[in-house]
């Protein structure tokens, strides 16, 4: 009755062991990079919408200086000098204020873009290590220590990709990304 009873575990505890501690760096390393990843995609929804909003105002402001323009010509010819002159001050407001808008525009634009590159590496990233962690539990089962080895370079691609998102650094496999697109 005092027996003791063994957990079925594969001849090479050993390897079993490096399977179980990869699985674990694995699962953290990909919650990071997963918290990481749709901190991003928030930011570039935000961008977006801001992109979106920005242009919309930009166009209203180009049609309130062109209609203050129009008045200033029509005005003019109505011999109203005072009020042509003060409605040719409101189109070059307006000229400015657009002038502004579409920079803000451009530079939600950008980071939309930047951001949209940083997202692609995280996702990459998280494709690698998926790989890996599925190659790590085929290795446990066929117990095969090359089979490990193959998840650690998997493994090793995913954190790459995962250190240049959080670094921005400029690696992005523009070919594989277009593939997976």
């Amino acid at each position: 009755m005092n027996e003791a009873i063994e957990a079925p575990e594969g001849k090479d505890r050993r390897l079993n062991r490096m399977v179980a501690i990869t699985v674990v760096l694995l699962s953290v390393v990909m919650a990071v990079g997963k918290i990481k990843d749709d901190n991003i995609v928030q930011t570039m929804q935000a961008d977006q919408a801001s992109k979106i909003d920005l242009w919309g105002e930009y166009q209203s402001t180009q049609i309130k200086a062109h209609d203050q323009a129009t008045a200033a010509a029509l005005l003019g010819k109505l011999n109203a000098p005072a009020d042509a002159a003060a409605a040719v001050r409101e189109a070059a407001r307006y000229k400015a204020e657009a002038r502004d808008l579409k920079a803000q525009a451009k530079a939600a634009s950008d980071d939309y873009d930047i951001q949209g590159r940083r997202d692609d590496q995280f996702d990459l990233s998280d494709g690698f290590l998926s790989i890996a962690l599925a190659v790590a539990a085929i290795a446990a089962l066929v117990e095969g220590l090359w089979v490990l080895c193959v998840a650690w370079g998997a493994a090793a691609l995913g954190a790459l990709f995962l250190v240049a998102g959080f670094a921005q650094l400029p690696i992005h496999p523009d070919a594989l990304v277009a593939f997976l697109s």
